[in-house]
């Protein structure tokens, strides 16, 4: 018999993933090694696994209390950033100006198995009738979508960070965002109704794009490098 739960899991978890991957992918085609970024979404996958496992785990020790829960998701937040800050922050990938469009595609693959453990988990133990179970899944698409943006958002901070040389400062700025990010997933540990989970979406989806796409990816381009590409997208009747 087929594990409905397991197939739309897996549609809510990596479509809104690979969206953003395509978008920014055809905004910003040029400028970065392709096979390099789709190699770090890989690599996101396998991080995504042990994040999942361990949230999960966690989230049925601490949901019954308050002070613990937000204990956890703080330390939460410096878990998984330090997680991709050890594996950026390898000497050879230092001094690259890909390096925070790699951090971005490996936190997307990173919030892709992750959702899918979030979303198969819900759909798989919790009774639902027909209304609540469309609800829930829309919410749970929400909930992936801002899940990718933040995850995206503080890869591409953390790359860019080692690359300036500023490791330090743009990896208090990634802890600072993603436990602030992280307090939207209280209602998920709590085990509240979907409704309430896809809150980060406001957080994580203009963050990414104001700050990230307009401030990081397309101002660590080198001058001359980006004089030529916006030379070509100006010849080719494209917009930024």
């Amino acid at each position: 018999m087929a594990d409905i739960p397991f197939y739309i899991a897996t549609i809510v978890g990596f479509v809104p993933s690979f969206a953003l991957l395509y978008i920014y992918w055809g905004k910003l085609e040029g400028l970065f090694h392709e096979k390099k970024m789709f190699w770090n979404y890989f690599i996101g996958w396998i991080m995504g696994v042990i994040i999942a496992i361990f949230f999960l785990i966690s989230k049925y020790s601490v949901g019954g209390y308050l002070d613990l829960s937000i204990i956890f998701v703080i330390f939460f937040a410096l878990f998984t950033e330090s997680f991709k800050f050890i594996y950026l922050n390898f000497p050879k990938k230092r001094g690259n100006y890909e390096l925070p469009y790699f951090g971005f595609a490996l936190g997307l693959g990173i919030s892709a198995i992750w959702a899918v453990a979030i979303v198969y988990q819900y759909l798989k133990y919790e009774q639902l009738n027909e209304i609540n179970y469309v609800i829930a899944i829309v919410s749970l698409f929400l909930f992936s979508m801002g899940l990718s943006a933040i995850h995206a958002s503080t890869g591409a901070i953390i790359g860019y960070g080692i690359y300036k040389g500023e490791k330090e400062r743009f990896l208090l700025k990634a802890f600072a965002l993603q436990i602030i990010f992280n307090f939207t997933l209280l209602p998920l540990i709590w085990n509240l109704y979907p409704l309430y989970y896809f809150f980060g979406i406001f957080i994580g989806m203009p963050y990414l794009y104001s700050k990230v796409y307009k401030g990081v990816l397309i101002n660590v381009i080198p001058k001359e490098v980006k004089r030529k590409w916006l030379k070509e997208r100006r010849e080719r009747g494209e917009r930024l």
